[in-house]
């Protein structure tokens, strides 16, 4: 099986790639649900070719309450802590974690541990490296995070 240091690697191989809704190429535009999709499936862990968010508009959170982006990371990853984001959360290198930004009702932002409070996510203008703590999309947010690594129930 993949290291989680192999897909802290790939996550790492897309930073600066700009930020694009529905992109799926390194260097030429990502969003923050296809980043996790692409990271997961270059390293080996998702099999599907299928997507795994799916195709939705810019405000698609606003308008629901049904838990799209959860759903589908729950597919490929157990959940192995609900938290506030904090930095004294336990997140390991490699693990997805989700958060509920811009006063959603659901999950809609994800990015992939680097080493907490340290996490990979595409945010416009591109995708970067940044420290939770200072990030409007994730301090003080309600978080989940999943562990590709965990045994599944």
């Amino acid at each position: 099986m993949v290291t989680r240091q192999e897909v802290v690697n790939e996550a790492r191989s897309w930073i600066e790639t700009p930020y694009h809704l529905h992109g799926m190429v390194k260097g030429a535009g990502v969003d923050c649900g296809t980043l996790l999709y692409c990271v997961y499936k270059n390293c080996g862990i998702i099999a599907s070719s299928g997507e795994l968010f799916g195709f939705y508009s810019d405000d698609w959170f606003a308008n629901t309450n049904e838990e799209r982006y959860l759903l589908n990371v729950v597919r490929h990853a157990p959940k192995i802590a609900d938290s506030i984001c904090r930095r004294t959360t336990d997140a390991q290198p490699g693990n997805l974690v989700l958060s509920r930004c811009v006063g959603s009702r659901v999950f809609n932002h994800g990015g992939i541990v680097v080493n907490w409070p340290y996490v990979i996510h595409a945010v416009d203008p591109e995708v970067e490296q940044t420290c939770v703590m200072d990030h409007r999309l994730w301090a003080f947010k309600e978080i989940s995070i999943f562990d590709p690594w965990a045994k599944k129930e």
